[in-house]
């Protein structure tokens, strides 16, 4: 609507107490409010804010301490575990000294522990360990010092500072008549006969340090004792830890034993005294600080036995006037420690700062009152007035009435306000002026471009459906001429009379063609990825052995490049998964191709690791999450070749490395990855190398079949029983070409027909025992042929292939569906064909080294054993492992031994000794059973 331009003046608002009211009387009233509130809430609320703030203080500490002690015993129990089996192994020989003494040194330099023993029951002693708290100040390594024994041939001890290799280069004390059967660490192990604690004890020498140690007695393999192994750890060291935990000022941190002896504090109090220059270990109620003593007290007065506190506790008591927060919590371990740990924090350190900060806050609040009380009476009356001629002047405009001006302030704030508002109504009468004839203009627009997307809708999806149209009818047209030429090559490799020229140029033809289709494999997938017509077909396959033949696939290209190759599964990885095999290979082998092909040295280093598990509600199917992780340290890439890497034909490197693929093979990979609810992710440093991972979340499948392994028995010559007839259906003579020089020369009668119609006739006249044809032809295509064949009665059961150049999921499906029993994919691959053929006709090859083997077993089967000696059943066991092995030489030299020795052995040592010159394996394992299984009868 238009708006006519009339204006007039709003009459000035008389001063109206109410408003003065309304704004200064509610201020005041908040600010008593708020004042009142926060006094009452700061003196009500502070004793609760503290010791709910200490019990969390306390909690949080006392965790810290337990995982941290934890971890120093697990650690001490590992090694002590594990030194002991690697003695019981017989990894550790405790004669040889100066190894083992390097052996314990490696050890407390890599786990830090205070020291390492080893005693024996004959008396040796070897150890290796940190002899001071700080460092020796004597060369050599300062840290970690060696014990010998027997150095100078007396029963003394020496202590050597070691370099940094371990080797000991300078003694520093010599221990006169050392016993260590008598300390803890070893008597302990010694007398319970298992692992364990010893109970904490000083050094009488070196600062008195506090220590504790595990022991594992070590026994031979008849259950003799042979000696103990041990590990020390200076109790300083959680001392140290303690000191670290800054709970509050005043606080204390601190653990004592059951019997309240102390282990370990925050405090700079020594926890023992020395009498007489004999250390002695305090207890919690003598040390010399005031809050560990006055909390020992209490928990002694409290509880009387300390054995009694079985869970945490939250205590609270007095000191010299003073409320004290106490929690005591147990902690315990599996080889027998049990300790109380006590984090102690006096009140006052959380208090006084409260106090001070709730004082200042009343007097901050009272002033901000008497001045917000003086202020808002003053202000009000400035404000009062402009503000409500403002707000009709609002209201007013707000009813559409636009042609409003205010008339303005004294006030310079107001007065700029006033004038903001007139020239705002001004703009306002324009803009909807304006606003009217753009609407008319829009409404135009709009419906222009609605026509234009369109027809632009329209023709982005015909020229989709035409590129895939166009994609499979070049597919079907390039796999014609392939198959002839991949088909032939197939077929001249497997040729006998070929020369080693001709050899070599059939293998470069049958390269250049595999290239070729591996081309128009990658533009077909990346089409199919972009209509949205690929989809993964998962099956169910056995994990390991699918990433095993990646790996070996990839290690043998590595290589023969001259890189490591390095497979790292985890050991965590499901047995069996669901999963599209081919989709999950072809993304896995394109990754290591790219980091093989761009890696001149170094190493490529493929890793599988479980991230994480889970299980879907009301099901028992497991889901993993797999990490597929590829790493080289190949040329690497710049950050602006990251970001073009996942496009097509976009290709990184040097020309030659350019020149060996297509640059679609990472735009696919990223697809298909994205079709697995994953994507692609790479870090790259150029001239370091680059990492590529991808995690996918895949289903466990329980019921998995194991994949079968192919044995490669040499060529098909042909096949046992009565000659098969094969019809073969194709328009294409090279096609029918193809099988046709594929079957005949290894037995097949071969039956040719170029359209459906005519197949469908010759198979009524010939009758065949399988039939090969092709979808697309003229006349009768393959979908139809295979319709009108089923609803033939003697064609019901025939086994029927379907081999077609169009790789689309569709065309295999409706072939299935019209009645094939397999789909094979144009160029045909002559290995694939003669399993599907040996599958549905059963048939058993003919290689061309199964003659001499079967002639081999019938003239060993001739041989009658009841007519030759053999010797007894254990040596023709032995006889017969070493066959297995292969070791033919220690084989003929045993039996040339047998035979001097009885002479009725010679035909027996004969016979063995002609079929190993002649490396008859197969013939020298059926004559050994033979006389195995006269013995076993």
């Amino acid at each position: 609507m238009l708006f006519k331009p009339t204006i007039h003046k709003v009459s000035k608002v008389p001063d109206q107490v109410p408003l003065r009211i309304v704004l200064v009387v509610p201020f005041m009233l908040q600010i008593f409010a708020a004042v009142g509130l926060t006094g009452y809430l700061s003196l009500r609320n502070g004793q609760k804010a503290v010791n709910e703030l200490a019990a969390k203080l306390q909690t949080e500490v006392s965790h810290r301490i337990n995982q941290h002690l934890d971890s120093y015993a697990a650690a001490t129990r590992y090694l002590t575990q594990i030194n002991g089996e690697q003695f019981d192994l017989g990894l550790l020989n405790p004669q040889n000294s100066d190894r083992l003494v390097q052996f314990l040194f490696k050890q407390v330099k890599t786990y830090n522990v205070g020291y390492i023993l080893y005693g024996s029951k004959t008396g040796n002693f070897i150890a290796s360990g940190y002899y001071r708290e700080s460092t020796i100040p004597d060369h050599g390594n300062p840290d970690i010092s060696l014990v010998l024994p027997d150095r100078y041939g007396n029963p003394d001890l020496y202590n050597y500072t070691t370099n940094a290799q371990g080797k000991p280069i300078k003694l520093f004390e010599i221990t006169k008549s050392y016993q260590f059967q008598k300390e803890g660490w070893y008597a302990k192990g010694i007398q319970t006969g298992k692992p364990g604690w010893s109970e904490i004890y000083q050094w009488e020498t070196n600062n008195y340090p506090l220590a504790i140690a595990t022991s594992r007695p070590i026994y031979d393999k008849q259950g003799n004792l042979i000696g103990s192994i041990g590990v020390e750890q200076r109790l300083s060291q959680i001392s140290d830890f303690l000191r670290q935990i800054q709970v509050s000022q005043s606080s204390k941190v601190f653990i004592l034993e059951r019997t309240g002896f102390l282990v370990a504090s925050s405090s700079d109090a020594p926890v023992f005294s020395v009498v007489n220059q004999k250390p002695q270990r305090l207890q919690g109620t003598q040390i010399k600080d005031t809050l560990i003593q006055g909390t020992s007290n209490y928990l002694i007065e409290n509880f009387g036995d300390l054995k009694t506190i079985q869970t945490s506790q939250q205590l609270e008591f007095m000191l010299n006037g003073q409320r004290q927060f106490v929690q005591v919590s147990p902690w315990q371990d599996e080889w027998g420690l049990d300790w109380l740990v006590v984090v102690a924090m006096p009140e006052s350190d959380f208090m006084g700062q409260i106090n001070a900060n709730t004082l200042n806050t009343i007097y901050l609040c009272l002033s901000a009152l008497g001045l917000a009380t003086v202020l808002g009476i003053y202000t009000s009356r400035w404000i009062a007035r402009p503000i409500l001629r403002l707000s009709r002047a609002s209201e007013a405009i707000a009813q559409g009435e636009l042609d409003q001006e205010v008339e303005t302030s004294n006030v310079k704030e107001l007065g700029v306000l006033a004038q903001s508002f007139n020239r705002m109504a001004q703009q306002l009468r324009d803009s909807f002026t304006t606003l009217e004839k753009t609407n008319q203009q829009l409404e135009l627009r709009v419906e222009q471009r609605t026509a234009e997307l369109k027809y632009a809708k329209e023709a982005a999806d015909n020229a989709s459906k035409a590129k895939s149209e166009f994609l499979a009818n070049m597919s079907h047209e390039l796999r014609t001429p392939l198959n002839g030429i991949l088909g032939y090559a197939q077929i001249l490799q497997r040729s006998e009379l070929m020369t080693d020229k001709g050899r070599k140029g059939i293998d470069i033809i049958h390269q250049c063609g595999s290239h070729l289709l591996m081309l128009i494999n990658d533009i077909l997938d990346l089409a199919k990825i972009e209509a949205q017509k690929m989809e993964l077909n998962a099956n169910d396959l056995h994990f390991p052995s699918f990433l095993q033949a990646i790996a070996e696939i990839c290690r043998i290209r590595a290589e023969q490049k001259g890189i490591n190759f390095v497979y790292q599964p985890d050991a965590d990885l499901p047995t069996g998964i669901r999963a599209d095999e081919k989709r999950l290979r072809q993304v896995i082998i394109n990754l290591l191709g790219n980091a093989i092909k761009f890696t001149d040295q170094g190493s490529v280093t493929f890793k599988v690791e479980t991230i994480r598990s889970s299980q879907l509600e009301k099901t028992t199917q497991n889901f993993y999450k797999i990490r597929f992780q590829i790493q080289d340290t190949g040329v690497g890439m710049k950050p602006e070749q990251l970001e073009k890497i996942f496009l097509p034909f976009e290709q990184v490197g040097n020309a030659k490395t350019q020149a060996e693929g297509t640059g679609l093979g990472l735009a696919i990979s990223q697809r298909i990855a994205l079709l697995m609810g994953s994507t692609l992710e790479v870090q790259s440093e150029l001239g370091q190398g680059s990492t590529f991972w991808f995690d996918v979340e895949l289903p466990e499948a329980q019921d998995w079949a194991t994949s079968s392994r192919v044995v490669h028995q040499g060529t098909i010559i042909g096949y046992q029983g009565a000659m098969r007839k094969v019809l073969v259906i194709d328009d294409r003579w090279e096609n029918r070409s193809v099988l046709n020089s594929l079957l005949e020369p290894i037995g097949f009668e071969v039956v040719e027909a170029i359209n459906g119609q005519e197949g469908l006739d010759k198979a009524v006249r010939v009758n065949p025992d399988l039939i090969i044809t092709d979808l697309v032809m003229p006349i009768m295509d393959g979908f139809e042929m295979l319709r009108h064949l089923r609803q033939l009665s003697q064609f019901k059961d025939t086994a029927v292939i379907a081999s077609s150049a169009s790789v689309f999921e569709v065309d295999q499906f409706k072939s299935v569906d019209a009645g094939a029993n397999e789909f094979l994919p144009k160029p045909i691959e002559a290995e694939s064909l003669l399993q599907l053929i040996q599958r549905y006709l059963k048939l058993e090859w003919i290689y061309n080294n199964t003659t001499q083997y079967i002639a081999t077993k019938a003239n060993i089967n001739k041989l009658n054993p009841e007519t030759i000696t053999a010797p007894p059943i254990e040596i023709l066991q032995h006889l017969n492992q070493l066959v297995e092995m292969g070791n033919l030489d220690e084989l003929v030299e045993i039996v040339e031994k047998l035979a001097q020795e009885n002479t009725q052995l010679i035909p027996f040592a004969q016979k063995i000794s002609e079929f190993a010159e002649n490396c008859e394996l197969n013939a020298l394992i059926i004559f050994m059973k033979q006389f195995i299984m006269n013995y076993e009868l």
